[in-house]
């Protein structure tokens, strides 16, 4: 399988996660998500516009940076109710060059792995406490000063500019928090963790 495919299946597969992480932690309204099939499972995914086209365009500069050779990426969805205050944070780390499928050509493995990571996910943070009407979220993606320059001159960011964050990549370490085993799906080079402070 071509890097270039393995890349699309990785966007897809974030794409799902992070719709799923939104909606199993109430951060919007039930009503602004549609269900969908996806890896033979229900999964719900945001039709509201202005919030599709946010994800939209996380999704397409997260892909072309993973085809621009970048190796390992690492997004980072953040709930929060004030900037100084992080309630949840989730990781989601793309390896495209560990993913091999050279014994799933028909993806069957690969599509268990991430229909039992949505399964295990919305069992560990079911007793979670609600996040309130207050929540609000935002994506960083960590990466290096390089790529970073690179993709704030390119100019089809322009319009969906991408800033250096202000934040400790750790802020939420210094609070008092529990880490949250979620899933790692081998096959495909994902793996998915979570820091939720108390």
């Amino acid at each position: 399988m071509e890097l270039e495919e393995i890349i699309a299946i990785h966007v897809e597969a974030i794409e799902v996660i992070l719709n799923h992480i939104l909606y199993i932690r109430g951060v919007y309204p039930a009503q602004i998500f549609k269900k969908r099939r996806v890896y033979n499972t229900p999964v719900f995914i945001v039709a509201f516009p202005a919030l599709n086209s946010y994800l939209a365009n996380i999704l397409k500069t997260v892909q072309n940076l993973l085809t621009n050779a970048v190796q390992q990426l690492k997004l980072e969805l953040i709930i929060y109710s004030n900037e100084a205050e992080h309630k949840e944070s989730y990781f989601l780390e793309m390896q495209p060059g560990q993913a091999d499928f050279t014994q799933d050509q028909y993806l069957m493995d690969y599509e268990q792995q991430l229909r039992a990571a949505l399964y295990k996910f919305a069992d560990r943070v079911k007793h979670l406490p609600k996040l309130g009407q207050n929540a609000k979220f935002k994506v960083h993606i960590h990466t290096t000063q390089t790529t970073f320059t690179q993709l704030s001159h390119d100019a089809q960011y322009q319009e969906f500019p991408w800033l250096q964050s202000t934040e400790s990549p750790h802020q939420l370490k210094q609070q008092k928090l529990c880490l949250l085993p979620l899933s790692k799906v081998d096959k495909v080079g994902l793996r998915m963790e979570a820091y939720i402070s108390n």
